[in-house]
Order: C-alpha cells, then sequence, then structure tokens
C-alpha cells in the first residue's frame, strides 16, 4: 500500500492503471479521521482539535503538550496540522487510522516521558 500524499482522491496510478481499491480505501477513511477531528471545518487541526478528537475518537485521554509535540513532530507547521500532514502520518504505519493515530500517539508520549526521565537525571 503506498502513501497517497494529496488532498484529492487519487486517480491515477503507474502504467496507467487506477488506484488500487485499497488506496480508495485507506485515503477516504484517512480522510474521515481528519474531518471527525477538525470540527471548525478549516482544514486544519489544531492543538484542542486533536486532543479532543483524541478523547472522542479513541478514548485516549491526552495532554496539551503531547498534543503540541505531536503537531510539531509531524507537521510543517507547529500550530496545527493539515490534510497532507495527516495524511503522511497516517502512511506511515499499519492498520486502520485509528490504529495509526493511537501509536503515534504513544510514541510521542515515549519520548516525552524519556525527555523528562533524561532531564530529571542531569538535574539530579
Amino acid at each position: 500500500m503506498g502513501c497517497l500524499a494529496s488532498k484529492e482522491l487519487p486517480t491515477n496510478a503507474p502504467a496507467g492503471r487506477g488506484p488500487s481499491a485499497l488506496d480508495q480505501e485507506l485515503w477516504k477513511s484517512t480522510q474521515d479521521l481528519f474531518n471527525r477531528l477538525d470540527r471548525d471545518r478549516d482544514g486544519r487541526i489544531t492543538v484542542y482539535e486533536l486532543r479532543e478528537g483524541a478523547l472522542r475518537e479513541l478514548e485516549l485521554d491526552t495532554t496539551a503538550t503531547e498534543c503540541a509535540t505531536f503537531i510539531g513532530e509531524f507537521s510543517n507547521d507547529s500550530a496545527a496540522m493539515d490534510f497532507p500532514d495527516f495524511l503522511e502520518v497516517m502512511c506511515s504505519g499499519a492498520g486502520t487510522p485509528e490504529e495509526v493515530l493511537l501509536r503515534r500517539f504513544n510514541s510521542v508520549r515515549k519520548k516525552l516521558e524519556y525527555n523528562s526521565e533524561d532531564s530529571c537525571s542531569r538535574a539530579g
């Protein structure tokens, strides 16, 4: 399954073939999750929207720091994430977009915990 880093549903593929059903399904399910997270429909997911959406969609209680780190790590804009950035994150893992998002959050959490522990060990 290839990554579909585009705002538009894929319509062409190598050798003139159309996109695979799997690619279309991935694109649609990723766009659906993005739209559910983007509550104000401005085409960008803010820290607040990501935090509220993670709780609502994944039943994952996150902090503003975790969401800001997530957006900063995976987006070109530190204040919000647009669909191409979100699609790139979702294409970098296996499973449903919700499963990938949950794993990415866990990765960010571990990184923040590690950095916090590292800071404490240097201070002590």
